[in-house]
């Protein structure tokens, strides 16, 4: 996976939009005996809630149940 964004420390960060969730990801890669694979972790920042994952269907399935989590909370 390969992307040409350059991320500045000068660049504007626009603010969420209501009902957003932030999130931190952090992804690196783990040298096996028969080569590589990616993990990662992802962190809601406003729960603390937190997972481990080797799939990619892993880390969208725990964002997409904290914001459908969210949207019960505000609903209900």
């Amino acid at each position: 996976m390969a992307t040409d964004d350059q991320i500045t420390r000068d660049a504007a960060v626009p603010t969420p939009a209501a009902g957003a969730r932030v999130f931190t990801v952090r992804l690196w890669k783990e040298d096996l005996g028969c080569g590589s694979e990616y993990r990662g972790s992802v962190r809601d920042v406003v729960s603390e809630a937190f997972r481990g994952f080797r799939d990619w269907s892993d880390l969208v399935a725990f964002m997409v149940a904290r914001l459908e989590q969210e949207e019960r909370h505000v609903d209900g």
